[in-house]
């Protein structure tokens, strides 16, 4: 099993779903919510994600957990 496989087996126990909020998704890449809502605007630095409800101010951002160990598997920690 490679690297992906095992992250998308481990989120999706963790979780027990198939998308995370912009807070699970903070606390798996150890930052804050702001740094996710930054990546948000400015389009890079964070996997890709999904919109969901109604009109702009209600809308509910998730991110698929298979996005999300793509990113993280390719991602290269930094200390």
């Amino acid at each position: 099993m490679n690297n992906y496989d095992q992250l998308v087996k481990d989120l999706k126990k963790q979780y027990g779903k198939s998308a995370l909020t912009l807070k699970e998704l903070a606390i798996e890449l150890g930052v804050s919510i702001n740094t996710i809502r930054l990546g948000i605007r400015g389009g890079r630095g964070i996997p890709k994600y999904r919109k969901i409800g109604g009109g702009k101010e209600r809308q509910t951002v998730i991110f698929p957990i298979l996005e999300v160990a793509r990113f993280l598997a390719n991602t290269e920690e930094v200390y």
